[in-house]
């Protein structure tokens, strides 16, 4: 691979662009705004030693490409099955814990089988996967007994959109995905996101040459005859040699401000996460709630992480009250699976609100740009392609923005984008 490429924004989509790069024997230089690399999958260390990540992020086994990347830098067995025997499902309205499979193949077992899933129920939920029509996911599960109790959590999770106006489309897709024999396990990191993912990640790209320059926000993109010419940053200019590429993995927002007039997602959804410093059993465990403000919780050793998705109303609270809400909804989670939590004497605790977590991925047309806005640079992030946005779907766009071509190719920029690139230019 000749020319170097050039990575700006060290997120999992920039970091899997670097490690495609470089497997392929070609030379990276990945620039960062923030002080370190993993942009929303990190771990964030405290002063006082209270390390956490930013969220529970969880992968699937269906997330091959997710998983192809942690083998690569050597992570794999870092990543684990918290809940082997079916994930623990608590509902706050009857104070009850059941194990429910997230595979259909798992319901054959009826202790497995999520609450009303009848054989009728599940011609429902089977006519969710297939590829037909769009919608508000809302619409198409009026009356199912699984609403509550599956669709409804199991949307939220992989969307971050409410039910009412999420994509019925993006929904069946990982729906096809986790259907597949042995797709449906849920595994979590062992000690961490920067540790089990981040790090190793950071360590091979070392390994091949790669360079991390953090704190660098790019400030401009200059181009002339549809090419980039300059990065320009906050302390300097990068010049970008014929041969070379530039990815942008960057958010939508920046997408927007950095090349004016491309059509990008403009709404977001928030993501919640309060973090409670509370002893736990040696391996994470995991649990979901129902009839509550968060809908999941991930427990380790020395803390619990407790996730609200689709948070537009839950992050405009005042801290306080909806820090103890939220523990005094989880600590009798956290009984049923036999873990001591004492509802009234919330522990210490941290809450981190990620106002745009994700892009609102809502049933309808959802801006897409030209995956090569300019011959030399290729656009890399969850937020592209037809997939949730999620994990799996940062490190697909960032293999792809990596690729010979970058995927599919548009020749022509928009009027607007001509425009503004002459003015930069000249």
């Amino acid at each position: 691979m000749a020319g170097r490429t050039h990575v700006v924004g060290a997120g999992v989509a920039g970091l899997a662009a670097a490690l495609a790069v470089t497997r392929a024997g070609g030379a990276a230089v990945l620039y960062e705004a923030a002080p370190q690399a993993g942009g929303r999958c990190r771990t964030i260390r405290s002063p006082g030693g209270f390390a956490h990540d930013n969220g529970t992020h969880i992968l699937f086994t269906a997330n091959r490409r997710a998983l192809g990347l942690l083998d690569d830098v050597g992570a794999r067995h870092g990543w684990i099955e918290p809940e082997p025997d079916g994930v623990p499902i608590y509902d706050a309205m009857n104070d009850r814990l059941a194990r429910v499979g997230l595979s259909p193949w798992s319901w054959l077992k009826p202790e497995l089988r999520p609450d009303g899933m009848t054989l009728r129920e599940f011609g429902r939920f089977a006519r969710l996967a297939l590829p037909f029509g769009e919608r508000p996911l809302a619409s198409r599960v009026r009356g199912s007994a699984t609403r509550r109790n599956l669709v409804e959590p199991l949307a939220v999770a992989i969307l971050n959109t409410p039910i009412e106006t999420a994509s019925s489309r993006r929904f069946g897709m990982a729906l096809r995905r986790l259907a597949r024999p042995g797709a449906a396990r849920l595994l979590v990191a062992r000690s961490g996101l920067s540790e089990d993912l981040i790090e190793p990640a950071l360590a091979t790209l070392r390994a091949r040459g790669a360079v991390l320059r953090t704190g660098r926000r790019l400030k401009a993109v200059v181009w002339q005859d549809r090419s980039g010419t300059r990065l320009v940053f906050g302390d300097g200019t990068v010049p970008i040699a014929p041969e070379d590429q530039v990815i942008l993995a960057l958010p939508p927002s920046e997408i927007a401000r950095l090349l004016p007039g491309l059509a990008v997602p403009e709404g977001y959804e928030p993501i919640l996460n309060v973090h409670f410093r509370h002893p736990g059993p040696r391996l994470p465990r995991f649990v979901g709630l129902l009839g509550t403000t968060a809908q999941w919780a991930l427990v380790r050793s020395d803390h619990v992480s407790v996730t609200v998705s689709a948070a537009s109303r839950a992050i405009e609270e005042p801290e306080d009250g909806l820090t103890a809400l939220i523990w005094s909804e989880v600590a009798p989670a956290l009984a049923a699976l036999g873990i001591g939590a004492d509802r009234q004497r919330p522990p210490q605790a941290r809450l981190v609100k990620e106002r745009r977590a994700t892009i609102r991925q809502s049933a309808g047309p959802l801006a897409q740009p030209p995956l090569r806005p300019l011959h030399n640079v290729a656009l890399a992030g969850d937020w592209l392609g037809t997939l949730p946005a999620t994990i799996e779907s940062a490190v697909l766009a960032g293999e792809r923005a990596a690729l010979p071509g970058g995927g599919r190719i548009r020749r022509s920029l928009s009027r607007s984008v001509a425009r503004v690139g002459a003015k930069v230019s000249s």
